[in-house]
């Protein structure tokens, strides 16, 4: 009889021994399945831009709508070499600078990493009211009562490995002879007051579109301003810029972002740019942007809401 309940007491001491095994086994996967899942890395998700053709692509001065920004603009490539100026579109395109069959005017651009900056841009050339000259040594002022307005329906591309690029800027004129208000004369402020960023990561936010302003006087040490403007849409999108009596808007969808007094600005003589601009020297890869509508206006009743158009 002993020898049976030894057995008996071996055998319980064994099944309590598994099953503790089996519920520590139990326990620990529970354990594991609350580990949170393994980061998705965004960057191998990314935008396929219209591949450049020469037969499938179009001449963007071929569509009416672009006439009037390109009749008032130089196109800038590579850098800040023009290479085709106001009125002498028509016949021009390249892979850096065309218009879809549809009608959406692109920039495509690459920049080797650590080389210097790198665009291909529409600037904005001053027209003369009088005699009717475009000149790049004059621009508009902050301070006109009529404004001036920046007004695009715009698609910023995500590319797969450059991490920011500008697609809109209000630059001061490069090295001009200026009057301040108090009669001293100096060279005018080659800086942009704005530029609209797209950033790959920036402040812990992934995938954004930014806006970056110089918040300083002109002649003092600069101070730049971020706004965050929400994530990048993954279409076209309407974006407004607006100077008008020394205030500064800018909006996207038609809802104002930031505004600004620019008054302190007022002196230096600026001009828009649209396209596309990579400027951090460690910086490199392919951009894009493309443009549904683009226009410059100088004249509050001229502006109209995109989608009217």
């Amino acid at each position: 009889m002993k020898p049976m309940l030894v057995l008996l007491h071996t055998f319980k001491h064994k099944s309590l021994r598994v099953f503790s095994l089996i519920l520590l086994g139990l326990l620990f996967a529970a354990c594991d399945n609350k580990k949170p899942p393994l980061e998705t890395n965004l960057d191998l998700s990314y935008d396929k831009v219209p591949v450049y053709s020469e037969i499938n692509t179009s001449y963007p001065y071929s569509f009416e709508k672009f006439h009037n920004v390109l009749e008032q603009s130089n196109y800038q490539y590579p850098h800040a070499e023009t290479i085709a100026q106001h009125a002498a579109y028509d016949t021009f395109k390249s892979a850096a600078f065309y218009a879809t069959q549809n009608g959406d005017l692109h920039f495509d651009l690459t920049k080797e990493q650590y080389q210097v900056k790198e665009r291909s841009e529409l600037r904005q050339v001053y027209k003369d009211p009088l005699s009717g000259e475009f000149n790049t040594s004059k621009g508009w002022r902050t301070s006109d009562n009529n404004g001036n307005f920046w007004l695009a329906q715009v698609r910023c591309y995500k590319p797969k490995e450059t991490l920011a690029y500008t697609w809109m800027q209000v630059h001061g004129i490069d090295g001009v002879d200026i009057t301040l208000k108090d009669g001293t004369v100096v060279k005018s402020f080659n800086y942009p007051i704005i530029r609209l960023t797209w950033e790959r990561y920036r402040d812990g936010v992934y995938d954004h579109l930014w806006a970056i302003v110089i918040t300083s006087y002109p002649r003092e040490d600069k101070v730049y301003e971020w706004t965050d403007l929400g994530p990048r849409p993954n279409d076209f999108f309407d974006a407004e810029v607006h100077f008008q009596s020394n205030t500064l808007k800018v909006l996207i969808h038609g809802n104002i972002m930031l505004s600004y007094d620019v008054s302190y600005w007022e002196e230096e003589p600026s001009y828009f740019k649209a396209g596309l601009y990579i400027n951090r020297y460690e910086d490199g890869g392919e951009a894009s942007v493309a443009f549904r509508n683009l226009r410059f206006e100088n004249n509050a009743s001229m502006v109209k809401i995109l989608s009217e158009n």
